[in-house]
């Protein structure tokens, strides 16, 4: 249940940056997340406590999916990679809160694109006051983009990247038991926050605009925002990156336990990612009537740091809310790095192995602490979160969820497959499961297939590139498996 309440909830808002596509996207999501996410994170939890294996392993059920194992902990290495990026950026906004007074409240003079203070004209080439800040003193941002490479390395950023990653080993290195500890925290400390915000959210002036400037159009103006829609139900649901199936695999096998761990999860997961679009969205409207038109934010990874920075500066004592924000923030980031990286160290089994885990925990920490300072720490690292999350991290997750959906109902079997759910839990699948994980396959593979003929201006030949490598061992293992099962079965019959 835990592990649906994380810095994604907090901070990956694709809509955010535009609020009039913001409640149609969020009605797609939901509608999603209620026909796909939902199913599909029952049906991984169920693969772990059925097999009571890794995310490797579990797949001897149908040996001809075994890459299905390999494409989730790739995707889950790009998401541990992508998200270290917040664990620095959070801590950087909580370590600038304990200023005299919030560093983003007012322009600075020397801020280039200039800065414009609230309730003046905000033109095209300007910025907000916490936009400003998080850009030019925090990133350091390089404004060209891309173009003519990463820039230099912002050593502000990069030295909260390595304390990131240090407490992150520290986290890991206790395996799952180190997570289980701070469960109750994180989650106390989450709820507690979103609560009050949400409080303090709709009296703003300007909150219900996200209600005001709704555009239903865009649901029939292609499929673009029903893909990311889908892709978002299952990142929500922390879906396609096998977690699931190792916190299962770990769970005891008590009876009558999976169906309301499944719904309590689906349900924290809606309340918590809804209430955070929900602030985020009526923050955006406070400033969107502060300037009386566009308010110029960016789509992406930034949009929320910037509003949530917004927001704190609104309510009274913004110091105390900003530390305390930004310290949750800092927190979720943290664990649901740890979590990611504990999924991809359940893979190394054996008991020879286990004894020098922590080697392997070593290499891993100290890889994505180098990359990360190499690209997410650089002048353009904001531009490289954006190309991550855009492309490694959230589309490939449609296509392993298709091919698990599939695999379970037509390969393995749905009627063997709940049996086995029954066997171990003595809870049967429902209806209402067994349909979607009959027709999620379809949905989902066809929103994946939509998005190939997007082609964007920049990278996206790097991005598909990363995008196949991700779920290529899906299809080579189950080519290979044909062709040798082909093979065999000729020798056979020559023999005989």
């Amino acid at each position: 249940m835990s592990s649906c309440i994380g810095i994604l909830q907090m901070w990956w808002h694709p809509y955010i940056h535009d609020l009039s596509q913001l409640l149609p996207f969020i009605f797609l999501y939901n509608l999603f997340s209620l026909f796909v996410g939902y199913p599909m994170f029952y049906l991984e939890l169920a693969i772990g406590v059925v097999t009571k294996k890794g995310v490797l392993n579990c797949w001897d059920l149908a040996p001809m999916a075994r890459g299905i194992g390999y494409a989730m902990l790739l995707c889950a290495l790009f998401t541990a990679f992508t998200l270290s990026a917040v664990c620095a950026w959070s801590l950087a906004l909580l370590v600038h809160s304990f200023h005299s007074f919030l560093p983003w409240l007012h322009c600075a003079a020397q801020a280039s694109p200039p800065c414009a203070a609230r309730h003046r004209l905000l033109s095209p080439d300007s910025e907000t006051p916490a936009q400003s800040f998080f850009f030019n003193f925090v990133l350091n941002l390089k404004r060209s983009g891309l173009e003519g490479g990463l820039g230099d390395v912002v050593w502000e950023v990069s030295c909260y990247f390595v304390i990131s990653w240090l407490l992150i080993y520290c986290i890991a290195i206790k395996r799952i038991y180190s997570f289980s500890k701070l469960v109750l925290f994180k989650d106390v400390l989450t709820y507690l926050m979103l609560i009050c915000c949400a409080i303090g959210a709709f009296r703003l002036d300007g909150s219900l605009k996200i209600f005001q400037i709704c555009d239903w159009g865009v649901l029939l103006r292609g499929t673009k925002i029903w893909r990311e829609a889908v892709e978002y139900s299952l990142i929500q649901m922390t879906v396609s990156q096998g977690s699931l199936v190792m916190l299962g695999s770990y769970c005891p096998k008590q009876q009558h336990k999976l169906g309301t761990t499944s719904l309590l999860a689906f349900l924290v997961s809606k309340t918590s990612c809804m209430t955070s679009a929900m602030v985020l969205g009526a923050a955006h409207g406070a400033l969107y009537t502060d300037y009386d038109n566009s308010t110029n934010i960016w789509k992406g990874a930034s949009s929320s740091m910037i509003l949530w920075s917004d927001y704190v500066t609104r309510v009274p004592g913004s110091q105390f809310w900003s530390a305390l924000l930004f310290f949750t923030i800092f927190v979720l980031s943290l664990t649901s790095c740890a979590l990611l990286v504990q999924t991809i160290m359940s893979t190394f089994s054996g008991r020879s192995v286990r004894k020098i885990t922590w080697i392997f925990l070593v290499v891993i920490c100290f890889l994505f602490c180098l990359l990360g300072i190499m690209t997410l720490c650089t002048q353009a690292g904001l531009y490289t979160v954006n190309f991550l999350m855009d492309w490694p991290v959230t589309r490939p997750r449609a296509a392993i969820a298709a091919v698990v959906g599939f695999v379970v109902t037509f390969v393995y079997g749905q009627t063997t497959f709940c049996e086995d759910v029954y066997f171990a839990v003595r809870e049967y699948p429902s209806v209402f499961m067994r349909i979607c994980w009959a027709i999620s396959p379809p949905i989902t593979m066809f929103m994946f297939l939509t998005g190939t003929g997007l082609w964007p201006p920049h990278g996206a030949m790097v991005g598909w590139l990363l995008v196949m490598k991700t779920i290529t061992p899906i299809f080579f293992v189950m080519t290979f498996y044909a062709i040798f099962k082909i093979r065999v079965r000729n020798i056979v019959r020559s023999e005989k």
